[in-house]
């Protein structure tokens, strides 16, 4: 009986993994041979779909057996379609090229200049979003690099947006730092404050770090190296996903995020709230943040289209730093002290004493 049941658990195992096949393939220009960043493709006759990454990748998994049309579109771009037939646990491969329609007016690139491969003569790693979900957590993004040449990420203060990030030994005062190519350094000296941007990580499609002066063609302070952050644009698939972590110091982290979808072929919406508390494991480093982005899509025409996203990070967090209470180097200096609090020497005590 034990051997009847073990088989029969395996036939279903093997049933359930070959019930549905797989579309994937690579979207580029067929002019620069360039992949596509964000290109949608779409089952016809199915709720599936996906949206290229930075490398023109997609990946479409769970379709059940039988024969798709396969519709490729991108705004600027002939749309593509093709004949697919998905078997059972099979894998379809397209590898499309999409014909530039001719504009009347050159198009504007808002998102600050990315490294491609063999093209440009710069040192760059890229982070897709499956690594950054798998990687990140509940830490400050910069965490995430960490594991890339060069570049050296710390919490520092162990709070919660206090992290800092080191490429090729400069400072992230020498390190432009961009939201889809948008600086954010500080203005007078360069530094950026994590805790700002908190929650953006669970937004990011994607980042790009290149090490040493790089190829952006902006004023800011690269000479480590840039970081280019790019957030999620508005899904065209409607959905949610509510996620929720736990840890210790009473932390908890929940994430709910909603998509509508495109509608009627003109509008999509992308909406996320994030709400972080926990006291910290080490003394001092309790947080108490909310977080939020908004993506808005309105395709004006087959040829134009607005793209609109807000973030912001409300928040009120502790730090773990080197500073001591004056009196536990001296008391008697801090007795001197007109304006030093006497309750302090209940909890602070003088070194050696």
């Amino acid at each position: 009986m034990r051997y009847f049941l073990t088989v029969l658990m395996v036939g279903l195992l093997s049933a359930s993994v070959a019930f549905g096949g797989t579309i994937r393939g690579i979207v580029k220009d067929s002019d620069t041979q360039e992949p596509l960043i964000g290109a949608n493709v779409v089952v016809e006759g199915t709720a599936m779909g996906a949206t290229t990454d930075y490398e023109g990748f997609f990946l479409i998994e769970g379709v059940p057996e039988g024969q798709y049309t396969v519709t490729i579109s991108y705004i600027g771009y002939k749309e593509y379609q093709e004949q697919v037939n998905v078997g059972a646990g099979e894998t379809v491969t397209l590898n499309v090229v999409l014909t530039p329609i001719a504009l009347s007016a050159k198009a504007i690139n808002v998102v600050a200049d990315r490294a491609i491969e063999r093209e440009t003569p710069v040192a760059f790693t890229n982070v897709r979003k499956v690594e950054i979900q798998a990687r990140l957590g509940s830490q400050d993004i910069p965490m995430v690099l960490n594991t890339t040449p060069s570049v050296y990420a710390t919490p520092q203060g162990g709070g919660a947006g206090d992290a800092r990030i080191n490429v090729r030994g400069f400072d992230q005062r020498n390190v432009a730092i961009m939201i889809n190519g948008v600086p954010v350094n500080d203005m007078e000296n360069g530094w950026v404050y994590w805790s700002n941007w908190d929650g953006v990580g669970d937004a990011t499609s994607s980042i790009q770090i290149q090490r040493g002066l790089s190829a952006v063609n902006l004023a800011t302070p690269s000479i480590g190296g840039t970081m280019n952050i790019i957030t999620d644009p508005a899904a065209v698939q409607a959905g949610g996903v509510f996620k929720q972590e736990l840890g210790a110091g009473n932390f908890i982290k929940s994430t709910l995020v909603l998509n509508t979808g495109l509608l009627n072929d003109k509008y999509a919406f992308s909406f996320a709230v994030v709400r972080k508390t926990g006291d910290g494991i080490v003394d001092a480093t309790w947080t108490d943040a909310w977080a939020y982005y908004f993506g808005a899509v309105y395709n004006i025409n087959p040829k134009n289209r607005l793209e609109f996203y807000a973030l912001g990070a409300p928040q009120r967090h502790g730090q773990n730093l080197y500073k001591q209470n004056i009196a536990v180097y001296s008391r008697k200096l801090a007795e001197s002290l007109s304006d030093y609090d006497p309750e302090a020497f209940t909890k602070y005590n003088e070194a050696g004493r």
